[in-house]
This record gives structure tokens, C-alpha cells and sequence, in this order.
């Protein structure tokens, strides 16, 4: 999965944070949402009603420190892959 993740930031399909993954889905942008086992209760809720209204899977996988680790970044609860071929594999390999 970490591996997955950063190619597809390497290939610039990965938004992470929560404004930015929030854009992703109400522009359509969105193919995968990431949310990870150690976001708040509150966000999880927000990121399911957020997805769910926008047909666009989301997986829950590792925490905080792990996905920011795996895209190379700071900590984060919450990324969204912007590429079609790259979420199905993603998906496949959390699903």
C-alpha cells in the first residue's frame, strides 16, 4: 500500500489533507479516499457522508504517522488518489 501511495504522489495523483482532499471531491477529482484508523471520530463521519454523497470509495488504512510517512510528508488523517488506475490498485490491495 505505502508503496502504491508514493508513486502515485511521485505521479502527482495524491492530494492529502483534509481542504485539499474536500476539493478533490467536490470537483470530481477524487477516485480513492484514504482516511486512516487514528482520524477523529468527527472527520471520519464528515469524509463518509462526503464520499458516500459522491459515489467515490474510502478505505481505512494505518494511522496518521504512517500515511504521511508513506507520501513523504508530515502526518495527515486524510488522503485522496486522483487517478483511476491507481486507485483500483490501491483499493484492491486495502480491500
Amino acid at each position: 500500500m505505502a508503496e502504491l501511495l508514493g508513486l502515485a504522489l511521485r505521479a502527482r495523483k495524491v492530494a492529502w489533507g483534509s481542504r485539499a482532499v474536500r476539493e478533490d471531491l467536490r470537483k470530481g477529482r477524487a477516485y480513492l479516499v484514504i482516511i486512516t484508523e487514528d482520524a477523529s471520530p468527527r472527520l471520519r463521519r464528515e469524509f463518509e457522508l462526503l464520499c458516500r454523497r459522491s459515489a467515490v470509495p474510502l478505505v481505512v488504512w494505518g494511522t496518521k504517522a504512517e500515511l504521511g510517512l508513506a507520501m513523504g510528508k508530515p502526518p495527515s488523517a486524510v488522503a485522496a488518489v486522483e487517478d483511476p488506475g491507481f486507485a483500483r490498485l490501491i483499493g484492491q490491495v486495502v480491500g
